[in-house]
């Protein structure tokens, strides 16, 4: 937990540093910029995963005490896709309550580690009896639906998403110390795997920055926050050895919106009803 708030408030300074150091001059004055920007543009995203584990770990009731110590491990993430922003005339006075779409495909890989503690009570002393760890990587499919604000008197936007990823393992390297044999005679038999394929319903939380007129970077946390499949009670977690393990993405998002063609030699630059809309739903007013 101490890391998870760790890697949060990292973000949320690493948004605000960037915000202050851009004056509000920087994100709406400068040079005209007299592009024809479609709604729709390019995405991708480059950063880190962790794996989070229960601290209250598992106690096994035999003749000695077991208990198991998980360990989370830093993996690696990378994603490229599409966005698409909602131009349609707001229903509420909030505003839509989709601002934007976008999907993508990619590559994550996360990893984690698991010791065995035997506690003796009658010598009152505990020794490592079993070792593991492993890496998966898996391809990823995601669709999220967004939601976004500004923080009064900044230039700084809150993103907030829900959507679905679908993740298929392509590679695995798992390595434990034990033999099945070896942990029936200690009677550990607590094992268990998670399948190659998993659906799960993700949140997103990030902060948007304006690089200029049609670019954006967004700091952005992925949290998975129910597993639909395979079902486990709506865990979201991965089991591995005797452990549960819950993969969260911290990511750096860019979007580039697509710049419209010219028709007939000369460029179009649409209607005003377009600009307008262009300015208040995609240039941020």
């Amino acid at each position: 937990m101490k890391s998870f708030l760790f890697l949060l408030i990292s973000l949320l300074c690493f948004g605000s540093v960037i915000a202050q150091k851009k004056s509000r001059k920087d994100f709406f004055g400068g040079p005209k910029d007299y592009r024809n920007l479609s709604n729709k543009g390019l995405t991708f995203s480059i950063g880190t995963t962790y794996t989070y584990t229960d601290t209250s770990s598992l106690y096994i009731d035999t003749r000695t005490d077991y208990k198991f110590q998980p360990k989370g491990k830093y993996g690696f993430f990378a994603e490229i896709g599409t966005v698409a922003f909602n131009l349609k005339k707001p229903k509420f006075k909030w505003g839509n309550l989709v601002k934007y779409t976008d999907w993508g495909v990619g590559f994550n890989l996360y990893g984690g580690s698991e010791n065995t503690i035997v506690y003796n009570s009658a010598e009152k002393s505990e020794k490592q009896v079993t070792y593991g760890y492993f890496y998966l990587g898996n391809v990823t499919g995601r669709l999220t639906f967004h939601h976004t604000f500004y923080i009064p008197k900044t230039t700084i936007m809150i993103d907030n998403g829900l959507g679905i990823n679908l993740d298929y393992r392509v590679f695995k390297n798992s390595s434990f110390d034990k033999t099945d044999q070896e942990l029936a005679a200690l009677n550990i038999n607590t094992q268990a795997f998670s399948g190659n394929f998993f659906a799960q319903l993700h949140y997103n939380l990030g902060i948007g920055l304006k690089l200029k007129r049609g670019s954006y970077l967004i700091p952005t946390m992925q949290l998975p926050i129910l597993g639909m499949y395979a079902w486990n009670k709506g865990s979201a977690r991965t089991n591995w050895f005797s452990s549960d393990y819950l993969p969260v993405i911290f990511k750096l998002k860019f979007i580039f919106l697509f710049e419209k063609q010219s028709q007939g030699g000369c460029e179009n630059f649409g209607s005003e009803e377009d600009r307008k809309r262009n300015e208040e739903y995609m240039q941020n007013k």
